[in-house]
């Protein structure tokens, strides 16, 4: 099963799992105990949010996606997977937080 867990620079991030492996844009990253029911799960839940154009929907998959890698973030092995997962995190969390106006950028 293979989900995507974000967009950066325009291109989807994939994360999969298969027999038991798990792939990041086709890349072996240890993360233990993911399985391919939770990818089902996660896949449900950001399907049962109904799509929108509102800028409000993406913000929304973003904050569900940035769930989801918390959720994993504690099962990761070593730095290069923690740190590659947090990156994805840190820019998801961006996304939300510049949908909601609190970047700071327009601050005066």
């Amino acid at each position: 099963m293979e989900v995507c867990l974000a967009h950066m620079h325009g291109e989807p991030v994939m994360l999969k799992v298969e027999n038991g492996m798990v792939y990041l844009d086709e890349e072996l990253q240890p993360i233990k105990n993911l399985s391919e029911d939770e990818l089902t799960t996660f896949t449900e839940e950001i399907h049962a949010v109904p799509y929108s154009t509102d800028p409000g929907y993406q913000a929304m998959i973003n904050a569900k996606r940035a769930a989801f890698i918390v959720s994993i973030l504690g099962r990761a092995v070593g730095e290069e997977c923690v740190d590659r997962l947090s990156h994805i995190l840190d820019h998801l969390h961006y996304d939300v937080l510049e949908y909601l106006g609190e970047t700071g950028e327009n601050d005066a």
